[in-house]
């Protein structure tokens, strides 16, 4: 029953209800139920269809077929597609030391934060503790 009302309270579908009497409205619900199924098992796209005022659903029109995909496709692009390209230029670093670059990617390598003007963060220094 809560299927049945969900679907009757629905946007798309309330229009179909209104159109049919109140006493017909399982057989609506059950014609519909059918038809989306039949769609769905024939894979069409598009279908001119008519509701009557008992519920009764008629077909007048069959769009075409959804296209199915090809299991040739390409899913993602090519390595050397532009679409993989970056605007980062590919020698960024410049004459910066190793050492430096360190400082700047691995914190804890260089003594905390890695931002020499900043200072050292609080505990980057300290002792490992004894724990014997």
């Amino acid at each position: 029953m809560t299927r049945f009302l969900r679907i009757r309270n629905n946007i798309h579908f309330r229009r179909y209800f209104d159109a049919v009497h109140p006493v017909f409205w399982p057989v609506l619900f059950w014609q519909l139920g059918r038809f989306f199924k039949w769609m769905r098992a024939e894979q069409l796209s598009e279908v001119l269809f008519e509701i009557t005022w008992w519920g009764g659903v008629r077909i007048h029109i069959i769009g075409d077929k959804l296209a199915a995909p090809s299991p040739f496709a390409p899913t993602k692009p090519r390595w050397d597609d532009p679409v993989w390209a970056s605007d980062v230029p590919v020698y960024v670093l410049g004459p910066i030391e190793l050492s430096a670059c360190h400082a700047l990617i691995l914190p804890r390598a260089c003594g905390g934060g890695g931002i020499p003007h900043r200072g050292m963060t609080e505990g980057a220094l300290t002792p490992n503790p004894n724990t014997s």
